[in-house]
């Protein structure tokens, strides 16, 4: 075999795959001259198939990734595709390190018929398989729909093109994001962000940076807490609604950072915030919680966060920033949900009932004669927070770790990061826990 003719038939080959954008996204990922891209030759009949997949690094780290190739066949799932995206997603947990998939597809090969749907239900397999033992981050780059929007939603952070379809169905409302960036090449550097601050698998140890040193900028409420306290520049909001959550450096420490200000959480509120803090305990990451909120709008939220907090074992810290109300506290601020350590600043107000209900109860024989009704409960309810509700008082009594200024936070949280930097707990034996859905 003439030796020549056969390298000349595999650079015609190669060079025929230079120009995908699938392949220019995956170079834009990866650190320069990283990438090794992996069964580069496949084909899906007589085209190649329809995904770029390799490994190379990001910011030192190493990553595997793959990219649909809507230029092949739209990017549709078949099973040259699903082979090697399943090989992907196998590599990456044999070796530890985190997936990036870049999402542009229609979905479903439909000339492959039911071939098509089994390497759909090979690819999801793979990536539960996976889920909790390597990161897994979905780019929706382009077109994401129908089977593709399924896998793509499997990741643990999803980020999403702005005007990218992401959907079922035709006709369905696009699927939420995390992360919405403001094209596919801003989405693929927001992927390159999160790298740098998720650990490499469930067993690595959680990421740690040089001390930031920084001050902590000036805030005494929970409206801008995460900026305040989080080193400049590293907060990543995942989510957006009432409560905000964040993947951020405090003091060269990555944690989840949650904050809690809807007065009454909500029961999808509720589920995101949940999903949140069971990822960062898959991956050991400490999480602190800021608390401002009355209680539960539903059972069903309540039982799903109280749930993800109480079986998290991964370092948790509370902040009472303002009002922990029943089963808020109970929830996810007191020390009984598991929190290690439980900050408050003095405006905090910890009690059982809104005190709008509490003085009804407790100081029947106050509200018998008021003259001004509407004015006279509102300042008795006041008074009632700030003589029976008071952070000092749930101090004394052991419920909370310490009362500190909202200026102290961001070193008091360093402080207590650095302690609990080697907690470790043993659960019972069982194969999982069934959380409310």
């Amino acid at each position: 075999m003439n030796l020549q003719k056969q390298l000349q038939k595999l650079s015609e080959a190669a060079s025929a795959l230079e120009s995908s954008q699938a392949r220019a996204r995956l170079l834009r990922l990866f650190d320069d001259s990283t990438f090794v891209e992996i069964d580069r030759l496949a084909r899906s009949g007589d085209k190649p198939a329809e995904v770029v997949a390799g490994y190379g690094t990001v910011d030192g780290c190493p990553v595997y990734a793959f990219a649909q190739d809507r230029d092949v066949n739209l990017g549709a799932i078949g099973k040259a595709q699903a082979d090697k995206i399943c090989k992907v997603l196998a590599l990456a947990a044999q070796n530890g390190v985190p997936v990036v998939g870049i999402f542009d597809s229609d979905g479903a090969k439909l000339g492959e018929g039911i071939d098509a749907m089994d390497a759909i239900a090979e690819i999801l397999r793979a990536s539960n398989n996976i889920s909790g033992v390597v990161p897994q981050i979905a780019v929706v780059a382009g077109a994401c729909v129908g089977s593709a929007a399924v896998i793509a939603a499997n990741a643990d952070i999803v980020i999403a093109a702005k005007g990218a379809d992401y959907y079922l169905n035709p006709g369905d409302e696009n699927g939420t994001a995390d992360i919405v960036a403001e094209d596919a090449d801003a989405a693929v550097d927001k992927a390159r962000e999160l790298i740098t601050l998720l650990p490499s698998n469930n067993l690595s140890m959680p990421l740690s940076f040089e001390m930031d040193n920084a001050p902590m900028l000036e805030c005494d409420s929970i409206s801008g807490v995460i900026e305040a306290v989080a080193d400049s520049g590293t907060a990543v909001v995942l989510g957006d609604g009432a409560n905000k959550t964040a993947l951020a450096r405090v003091n060269g420490t990555v944690c989840g950072i949650v904050a809690i200000a809807e007065q009454k959480l909500s029961d999808s509120e509720a589920a995101r915030v949940a999903r949140f803090v069971r990822m960062c305990d898959g991956f050991s990451l400490p999480v602190v919680t800021f608390v401002d909120c009355e209680g539960f709008a539903s059972i069903s939220g309540a039982a799903k966060l109280s749930h993800a907090y109480a079986e998290a074992t991964t370092a948790k810290v509370t902040v009472i920033a303002g009002k922990a109300y029943g089963s808020a506290y109970i929830a996810v601020a007191g020390k009984s949900a598991g929190a290690d350590v439980v900050l408050a600043w003095p405006t905090a107000v910890i009690l059982p009932l809104a005190p709008e209900a509490a003085i009804h109860i407790f100081w029947k024989d106050r509200l018998q004669n008021l003259t001004n009704p509407v004015e006279e409960r509102k300042k008795l309810a006041e008074e009632f927070a700030e003589t029976e509700g008071d952070a000092v008082s749930a101090a004394t009594k052991g419920y909370v770790t310490d009362v500190i200024a909202p200026s102290e936070t961001k070193s008091k949280l360093t402080a207590v990061l650095d302690m609990l930097a080697g907690k470790r707990v043993s659960r019972l034996p069982k194969k999982h826990s069934n959380i409310v859905l």
